[in-house]
């Protein structure tokens, strides 16, 4: 009988011996996920840490100058992460800016933005991004962890409904130091996890915690809002225009994934009440790019004077990434 109860205990022994091995291995792999500057959704990125700006950037593009754009609608809102209203154009691409940045030639890749790197284990439970400490909202004050942590409760809570629902598939949110911020998510219905929740997570806004008016956060607003991307709200005139300028203080001019991008000082947007309006103010002069959708107008109303005195320049552009198209089926 006290052999039995040895061997038992030797047994038990060994099967703790052998779990406390597995939490070790599991542990130790994890740590040694190596930082990478870029993931996708499936495969290796194509460009490399070294990369010094996008091939489709001109890192020697100059500074400077005016675009006047058009919109055809109107708005009422400058709140871009509220139910409510009518958005104004440009907002959450030029004022905020998200961890990671989206590459123009790849189907899915990430590189870093607000993040310099990231650290993600092979099944993609979760993943810790590594922060810029250069990284600072418009005001010049620091963009930290808090603020990331801070904006993924908040989009969760009060976002916009298909924020809630990418962003509550996080388990928790874990700040591991001043600037490095830990994301560790659910398990899905199959027992695994989303391949792709690691790229959301990347691309969410951050927002600053020190200028987020809570009381209001889910209401139209007017007032400028403070962000950590290449431009400011400059002039507003609801529902007729708005005027973003060139942070030239911007803390993230000189990353690779920015060089040669953001180059006009002014960037305007003319808001007019249909296509018609908004086609007679480019032919006028008012308006500096036009990009035309419409079949009949590129095939027969390109004949105005501007054009043909070779003022406005008429020009198609391939594409080849997944578009939509206008046409009878």
């Amino acid at each position: 009988m006290p052999q039995i109860v040895a061997v038992d205990i030797i047994e038990h022994m060994v099967r703790r011996l052998l779990l406390a091995f597995a939490v070790l291995f599991a542990v130790t792999g994890l740590a040694r996920a190596e930082p990478t500057h870029a993931i996708s959704m499936h495969g290796s990125p194509k460009h490399p840490a070294t990369m010094k700006s996008w091939p489709y950037a001109n890192p020697e593009a100059p500074k400077g100058g005016r675009l006047r754009l058009g919109v055809v609608g109107s708005f009422d809102s400058l709140n871009v992460f509220s139910f409510k209203g009518e958005k104004a154009e440009g907002i959450r691409g030029f004022v905020f800016e998200s961890l990671l940045a989206r590459s123009g030639d790849e189907p899915f890749s990430l590189y870093g933005l607000i993040a310099e790197s990231i650290d993600m284990p092979d099944d993609r439970s979760m993943a810790t991004f590594n922060l810029r400490p250069a990284a600072q909202f418009s005001d010049g004050t620091p963009l930290t962890a808090d603020d990331v942590i801070f904006s993924h409760a908040l989009l969760r809570d009060r976002g916009t409904q298909n924020q809630r629902g990418f962003y509550a598939k996080v388990e928790r949110t874990e700040k591991l130091g001043p600037y490095q911020v830990r994301f560790v998510f659910k398990r899905d219905a199959n027992g695994g996890y989303d391949r792709e929740l690691p790229l959301i997570i990347g691309l969410m806004a951050i927002l600053p915690q020190h200028k987020t008016d809570l009381a209001n956060f889910e209401n139209t607003s007017l007032e400028k809002p403070v962000g950590s991307g290449p431009y400011v709200v400059a002039k507003v005139d609801q529902g007729r225009s708005i005027v973003y300028q060139r942070n030239p203080a911007w803390w993230g001019r000189d990353l690779a994934v920015n060089r040669g991008r953001f180059n006009f000082d002014l960037l305007q947007y003319e808001y007019f009440k249909d296509a018609a309006s908004h086609f007679e103010a480019f032919k006028s002069g008012e308006l500096d790019l036009l990009g035309d959708s419409d079949p009949v107008r590129w095939t027969t109303g390109y004949d105005f004077p501007a054009l043909t005195e070779g003022r406005v320049v008429k020009r198609e552009f391939e594409s080849r990434l997944p578009a939509g198209m206008n046409a009878l089926a």
